[in-house]
């Protein structure tokens, strides 16, 4: 692989993303050889290198979307109706057009929260091989929730024995995390009460499989007993939490669990148009709430990441949602990048540009560290050292 220099006006190095103005990242066989000032190169030429310049652009680190569906494409109309009765060869169309979406957006790594037929398993190969175009993908396979469940993704269980047979399965088929379903995704706007369809022993036997080999777990939760559950039973990520209440954040603040915020669900009111008009009305009823329960878990400074739940090419938007909810604007990046890694099992290879790492790199127009809205304008997309977008 060949030798490329990029040189920009910033660049954001490192876990806590310090900003190095007039820097150059010096990339070789797919990883960063070095980062240095650029005038430390100014007399001298690397040789064999090509170089690539960024003038008012920042250099970073790929993002990373925390909670995407390769199944799922929100900008179809009722596109969670859609799950119900399309094939394996429609959902599969819908993940290579979202798979694309997301890499062109700066999307270099996704944690794929459940897709059916094994979507997400089958795709994550077919990248690694270079026979379709897309980040690099964790993967959850079949997801799991209650018998009486609700929800389109999850394949229904009814107790720990059904459990433990989609846990194998999974893991036979080389998952990277196992995703339980426990309450529903939108609320009840006339109602504080969050049902869970899932059991401690249901939630403890996937955790237990999964621990078995190394393979962490996910729970779709908004909060209530599902969330008291979920942290009894060992699970190390909460998705969504939208009905968090303090007691809910107290429970958090006092276990190891990283919440993942897919805050655009409901404060995204362009999502609205491609719901059934049932499911709008309860966003929008919902939505004064959820900020509010949203902003109470980022204001507690608990550990956040972020994702748009296949709302493929717009995770920039989460990050804006994080800063207008209290976050501080490093931490709000970190959940897109380097705390984000970490979650994925990929911080020592992945999300901060550091020496040794792996060459996911963006360029964005401006400096996001004083406006995070920058990051809908990525001009240059690299994994792994190749270049898929340069404008």
């Amino acid at each position: 692989m060949e030798r490329i220099v990029l040189k920009a006006d910033l660049i954001l190095q490192g876990r806590e993303l310090a900003p190095m103005e007039k820097g150059l990242l010096i990339i070789e066989n797919g990883r960063i050889q070095d980062i240095l000032p650029q005038y430390s190169l100014a007399d001298c030429h690397i040789a064999d290198a090509r170089e690539l310049s960024f003038p008012g652009q920042t250099l970073m680190p790929g993002m990373i979307e925390c909670h995407n569906h390769l199944c799922i494409d929100a900008t179809l109309p009722e596109h969670l109706e859609l799950l119900a009765w399309s094939s394996e060869c429609q959902l599969t169309i819908l993940a290579l057009k979202g798979l694309k979406e997301d890499l062109i957006s700066g999307v270099t790594t996704a944690r794929c929260m459940g897709d059916k037929y094994y979507i997400d398993v089958i795709m994550k190969k077919l990248i690694e091989d270079g026979k379709v175009i897309g980040p690099r993908l964790l993967t959850a396979g079949i997801g799991m929730k209650g018998s009486h469940g609700a929800g389109y993704i999850g394949s229904p269980h009814c107790g720990t024995e059904e459990i433990r047979n989609t846990c194998r399965q999974n893991l036979k088929k080389g998952v990277d995390l196992l995703k339980l379903f426990v309450t529903p995704g939108v609320p009840d706007p006339d109602s504080s009460f969050v049902p869970s369809f899932l059991s401690l022993e249901e939630i403890s036997m996937a955790v237990s499989e999964g621990a078995r080999l190394g393979v962490p777990v996910a729970a779709h939760c908004i909060g209530g007993q599902g969330l008291k559950d979920c942290i009894d039973g060992g699970v190390k990520v909460i998705e969504h939490m939208y009905m968090a209440t303090e007691q809910d954040v107290e429970w958090l603040a006092a276990s190891d669990c990283i919440v993942d915020l897919t805050s655009g669900i409901f404060l995204d009111s362009s999502r609205e148009s491609f719901l059934s008009p049932a499911n709008a009305e309860k966003i929008r009823r919902n939505r004064p709430r959820v900020r509010e329960n949203i902003t109470r878990i980022i204001r507690a400074g608990l550990p956040f990441v972020l994702g748009t739940d296949a709302y493929h090419g717009y995770l920039y938007r989460e990050v804006e949602y994080a800063v207008k909810l209290g976050s501080d604007t490093v931490t709000a990046l970190q959940g897109v990048t380097s705390h984000a890694a970490d979650v994925c099992g990929l911080g020592h290879r992945l999300g901060h540009l550091s020496t040794g790492m792996d060459a996911d790199i963006i360029a964005v127009n401006g400096n996001p560290l004083e406006d995070v809205s920058c990051l809908s304008q990525v001009g240059f997309v690299m994994k792994e050292g190749s270049v898929f977008k340069q404008m």
